[in-house]
């Protein structure tokens, strides 16, 4: 129980996790996923820590999420963005923008990142992620 979570928790609560492991690739979380599973260790996926409050240490295994990237393509209707769960959600909103793809503003300077977003159906200002996502 030496890993500290504080930078990992927008609330800043210094607790500890026994592992705590970054992961940049689908198969490194997969990797550290199964490795804890293995060990009967409880596992938890973070990406910014903007929705969790630890209240004390954490006995098991937190994967911080950074699998990043952008990938995008277009039909006559519409743009299809390929998102990496760790991107930061307001800078793909950012991203967006920059490259005259409107559609997500209203959802602009929301906490977390991208992977969470459909688990959570983000929504602001009457636009709601479930109504721009697939």
């Amino acid at each position: 129980m030496n890993h500290s979570l504080k930078p990992w928790n927008t609330f800043g609560i210094d607790c500890s996790a026994r592992e705590l492991v970054r992961v940049e690739n689908e198969q490194q979380l997969v990797a550290v996923w199964q490795k804890a599973v293995t060990a009967k260790q409880p596992v938890l996926i973070l990406g910014e820590g903007s929705n969790i409050l630890f209240l004390e240490d954490y006995s098991g295994t937190v994967i911080i999420n950074r699998i990043m990237g952008i990938e995008v393509s277009e039909t006559p209707d519409a743009w299809h963005l390929h998102v990496g769960a760790g991107e930061n959600w307001h800078r793909l909103v950012q991203f967006a923008l920059n490259n005259k793809m409107p559609g997500l503003e209203n959802l602009a300077l929301i906490p977390g990142c991208a992977g969470s977003s459909p688990i959570q159906n983000i929504g602001a200002y009457g636009i709601e992620l479930q109504s721009v996502c697939q």
